[in-house]
């Protein structure tokens, strides 16, 4: 299984339209958002994530639009990613949501526990609150990479010489059962997972370094992430506020 979120800009979201009203106003049908998008894929489909899960796929290699539901009374967070014809159903929303479904967005950072890393590290999440500046003085979480003998297995399978005794320095957890590709050669890798407070609108960066039981930290390891968060506005409501059926007049309620 592989999606890819490569290629794919201009992502947009708006309410679905059931008319207008004074100045031109739109009125948008409640739980209903029309999302489209750019993308130079011509061989593969479209899923499109709305807080975190699976909200509907397209049909065609050229379609760029697609209307989800959309409950607009809280933030959502929307994701689309290409996969594969065959693929168009299947739910990767373990993979690609970097919000979960809240009262507001939540960043979810997810980065590799690579077998090669030395037991007794550690992964140390840093943010910069959304000022542009990441706070390294003050972490927001401390995650254990390696936390024992046990969790390192199969010995002469990777990384000889560099794990505890009787252990070559891997962490490989099966092939096909983890992250494909994160991995090193011939294993793939277990990811572990941060999840910030939640976020009002802006621009976050995240940072995750990891080191060793020294303190020193490994350079190759570091990753950083940008986050957006940019909650859509709330919809205006339409329902039914009367029929008459003598003159065959509709009232239309709009909040």
């Amino acid at each position: 299984m592989m999606y890819s979120t490569e290629h794919i800009s201009n992502v947009r979201a708006m309410g679905f339209p059931a008319g207008t009203k004074g100045g031109d106003e739109m009125v948008s049908l409640p739980g209903l958002v029309m999302v489209s998008w750019r993308s130079g894929e011509t061989d593969k489909l479209f899923q499109v994530y709305v807080n975190g899960q699976w909200s509907g796929a397209t049909a065609h290699p050229f379609q760029r639009k697609l209307l989800v539901e959309y409950e607009h009374l809280h933030v959502a967070a929307i994701e689309v990613v290409a996969v594969q014809p065959n693929e168009k159903n299947v739910d990767f929303a373990d993979e690609v949501a970097w919000f979960n479904e809240a009262d507001g967005c939540r960043a979810v950072i997810h980065w590799p526990r690579r077998g090669t890393l030395p037991l007794g590290s550690r992964a140390i999440v840093y943010g910069d609150e959304g000022n542009g500046q990441i706070n390294y003085t003050d972490p927001l979480a401390t995650i254990e990479v390696w936390a024992g003998v046990a969790e390192k297995w199969g010995y002469g399978l990777d990384g000889f010489g560099k794990g505890d005794f009787g252990y070559s320095g891997t962490g490989a957890i099966g092939w096909g059962r983890g992250s494909f590709a994160w991995g090193e050669f011939g294993f793939d890798a277990e990811m572990q997972v941060f999840t910030s407070e939640a976020l009002t609108a802006g621009k976050y960066q995240f940072c995750v370094r990891v080191c060793d039981t020294q303190g020193n930290f490994i350079e190759s390891e570091d990753k950083v992430v940008t986050v957006y968060s940019d909650p859509l506005p709330a919809a205006s409501r339409v329902s039914i506020e009367n029929y008459d059926e003598q003159n065959d007049e509709l009232v239309l309620a709009i909040d």
